[in-house]
């Protein structure tokens, strides 16, 4: 790890002592799981967001995270 790391590390700890355990890891997950969501909408393809919310994302076809996502995908697209 570079010196910088263990650097920022020990700030962020010092920052948060007191506080609430951070999860960065969870965290981590969920920036990576925001991105490729953003990135799937992006594309412009259907089968690869829908991919992407299944084995991503953990959604079931016609629940309601999965009707919302792809309300999303419609809004971006500027489809009704």
């Amino acid at each position: 790890m570079p010196k910088d790391d263990d650097i920022e590390k020990v700030r962020a700890e010092e920052e948060r002592r007191g506080k609430r355990p951070l999860d960065l890891e969870a965290k981590r997950r969920a920036l990576l799981i925001r991105k490729k969501f953003y990135e799937a909408i992006r594309s412009g393809n259907r089968k690869q967001f829908e991919e992407m919310l299944i084995h991503d994302l953990g959604q079931t076809p016609g629940s309601e995270a999965h009707v919302r996502s792809w309300n999303a995908w419609k809004e971006y697209h500027g489809e009704k």
